[in-house]
């Protein structure tokens, strides 16, 4: 892994651990994390291992073992570095690191003062017959080169490793988070209790459909939980799709302002 560090100005006023999705690199949070650094946040973007400048494993990883072990990793580096909790922002797959990591080891809350989720979601990409027919057929050709070509594809400018979308697929076509060892993800999401804001994007009708985004905020245990939907009807720019929610010239001006203003509310 590889942590890309934005240092304020002036003394921070909290620290934000910023982590990209699937197909992506820091470049996809390195807007929003200048944004919060203006602000006066302290800002760590994560590159996930064999992502932008971070080594390629010797083994490639899955879906949660990528995840988990790079998220878990840079937790431990900013808890020794960071006097106060940290909020963790995360886009689509940097998302759902943070929900796996704290369902896991639900202690890791105590390093969190929040969680701002957008675009994540595991389950409801795989609605209906024709939906599951797709992820099955792209999970079949894409073994066969053992990588899923984000650029080639139009999804990102990276490739992933076909090992951990080889779960996304597999979660979406079944429709339930289960880890490799059977671990069940949404049950275990009541035990999430920091301040959460789920967004989720209109016009996100593939990778990160509203309803799963939906499905998993209302599992959440917390109390203090807000979600959004960045759509037109609610006074968006657009109806955002998964790569434009977090990073466009649009998002720059009412989803980042969205995720700031709910930081300084809840801090």
């Amino acid at each position: 892994m590889c942590l890309h560090e934005l240092c304020p100005a002036a003394k921070a006023r909290g620290t934000v651990f910023l982590v990209h999705g699937t197909f992506s690199n820091y470049r996809s949070c390195r807007g929003l994390a200048g944004y919060l650094c203006e602000l006066g946040y302290h800002c760590w973007i994560l590159d996930c291992q064999g992502h932008g400048a971070s080594d390629a494993p010797v083994i490639p990883p899955d879906f949660e073992s990528m995840y988990l072990e790079d998220t878990d990793a840079a937790l431990t580096f900013l808890d020794q570095r960071t006097p106060g909790p940290i909020w963790w922002v995360g886009h689509s797959g940097g998302g759902l690191a943070a929900l796996m990591l704290l369902a896991r080891t639900p202690a890791r809350q105590q390093s969190l003062a929040g969680l701002v989720t957008i675009a994540s979601q595991t389950t409801d990409a795989g609605k209906g017959f024709g939906r599951k027919l797709m992820w099955a057929m792209s999970s079949a050709m894409t073994k066969l080169i053992g990588v899923v070509p984000g650029k080639l594809l139009k999804v990102g400018p990276e490739n992933e490793f076909y090992t951990v979308m080889r779960q996304w697929f597999g979660w979406s076509i079944k429709g339930t988070w289960l880890g490799r060892d059977g671990f069940d993800y949404m049950a275990a999401l009541g035990k999430h209790t920091i301040p959460t804001l789920t967004i989720a994007a209109a016009g996100d009708r593939i990778i990160a459909p509203a309803s799963g985004c939906r499905r998993i905020h209302e599992s959440l245990g917390s109390s203090s939980r807000k979600f959004i939907l960045a759509s037109k009807a609610n006074n968006f720019q657009e109806d955002y799709n998964h790569a434009r929610v977090i990073s466009s010239r649009s998002a720059s001006k009412d989803v980042w302002p969205l995720v700031a203003d709910w930081i300084q509310e809840h801090s």
